[in-house]
């Protein structure tokens, strides 16, 4: 039988066997230093208390915070519930088309709007697929999850990610009136950063970045009858504002320049990579999310921690995608709104986004898929331009040609012998 004493563990302060039970074991230090081996114990329990709290937790996230890059890269606006019954919907009409359950859908609706229906079907398929890359054990859960378990966890998810829209507005609501103010073109009546009020079609600055291109809104009577919203000048309804464009874009060539200027690129920049890499200068300010790819910080430990952007976060790692370049679409920034809204003014914000993602992925023939994917790959090379490198960079040609030299001297110096 045990004696008390031999049922209460030793103390590393007290025992001889200390300075092989801690980590970093001096055989010249003081055995009667007392301070030294409590320094010793203390740090070993300093760094094994994170672990120990990983394993109680299980190194589990917030759902709110993975549902925080939803809005950015999956969709900008609506249910995941909703999102994931179209995906179903699609499945069930891909593995039978005339499945009686889906008829019901078709009703009352003429062809073009049943072609519509299957193609908001399709593009919340891709959703899903894209839900499965970005949140773990997304379709699992979603597969053997109780509907109230799933409502939980969609109600969360999206709460997570309706934050992040909002803290991305804002952000941009700010940059935006900073960069058109600070252009070479100063705009007369400031834009204010803290707010909306004076922008929209009234402003001269914002109003020529929301006129669509199949206006001219240098004409002085045309520009008036836009603001008027006269019959036939209606900007409301078009996807091509001259936000988007490179340069002063063509009525009768509405691709050519598309989704390419600079102050797209300059919003993009600012929600996935840096605010300071859209403004391309230092910037000692960066919030704690977007901050530049790579970046090292030290703890107060003095450890230093790999720090990560919003693109890596949602796994843009070298790649812009279709959805993140219509997340970036900044037009709602140039309008008046208090707030987030679907619809503003008049303006369909969720048909703008389905219109740009359908840009890329529902083309009409393979000329058109390769316009696409030559848009994206350019878009790619402008935010990740190291990637673009890495991936053209190619060694070997330099190796094949290096190795046969060496065996051709090998061969000669063998014969010689």
């Amino acid at each position: 039988m045990p004696t008390p004493s031999s049922s209460v563990p030793p103390n590393p302060l007290n025992s001889s066997s200390a300075e092989n039970s801690l980590p970093g074991g001096d055989s010249n230090a003081d055995p009667g230093d007392s301070a030294v081996w409590k320094r010793r114990y203390h740090a070993l329990q300093e760094s094994l208390a994170p672990n120990e709290l990983k394993r109680k937790l299980g190194n589990a996230t917030p759902t709110s915070q993975l549902g925080r890059g939803i809005r950015k890269v999956v969709f900008i606006c609506g249910d995941i519930k909703e999102v994931v019954s179209d995906s179903d919907n699609r499945c069930a009409y891909m593995e039978d088309p005339d499945n009686p359950d889906l008829s019901a859908e078709f009703e009352d609706l003429n062809d073009d709007e049943v072609e519509e229906l299957k193609r908001d079907w399709e593009r919340n398929h891709a959703a899903v697929q894209a839900l499965n890359r970005l949140i773990p054990n997304f379709q699992k859960k979603v597969d053997n999850g109780t509907p109230e378990e799933l409502n939980t966890f969609y109600v969360e998810l999206q709460r997570g990610a309706d934050s992040a829209r909002s803290d991305d507005l804002n952000r941009i609501r700010a940059s935006i009136a900073d960069w058109l103010n600070g252009a070479h073109n100063r705009p007369e009546v400031l834009l204010k950063p803290s707010c909306r009020k004076n922008r929209g079609i009234q402003h001269d600055v914002t109003g020529r970045l929301l006129c669509p291109a199949e206006f001219d809104w240098n004409n002085l009577v045309t520009r008036a009858k836009l603001r008027a919203g006269e019959t036939g000048f209606d900007w409301l309804s078009s996807y091509h504002s001259r936000c988007f464009y490179a340069g002063n874009p063509a009525a009768d060539q509405l691709e050519t320049g598309y989704l390419k200027s600079t102050l797209l690129i300059r919003v993009f920049k600012a929600i996935f990579t840096s605010p300071s890499s859209a403004k391309d200068i230092p910037n000692d300010e960066d919030d704690n999310e977007n901050i530049p790819p790579a970046q090292l910080q030290r703890t107060s430990s003095g450890k230093q921690t790999l720090r990560r952007n919003v693109a890596t976060k949602v796994h843009l790692n070298s790649k812009a995608t279709s959805r993140s370049i219509a997340y970036a679409a900044l037009h709602f920034n140039l309008q008046t709104a208090a707030a987030w809204a679907v619809i503003y003014g008049g303006f369909d914000y969720r048909g703008l986004y389905n219109y740009i993602v359908d840009f890329f992925e529902d083309t009409p023939g393979p000329a058109a898929k390769e316009r696409s994917k030559e848009l994206l790959d350019w878009w790619s090379r402008k935010i990740f331009p190291d990637a673009a490198v890495r991936r053209q960079s190619n060694t070997s040609a330099s190796r094949k040609a290096l190795k046969q030299q060496r065996i051709a001297l090998e061969n000669r110096e063998a014969g010689t012998q």
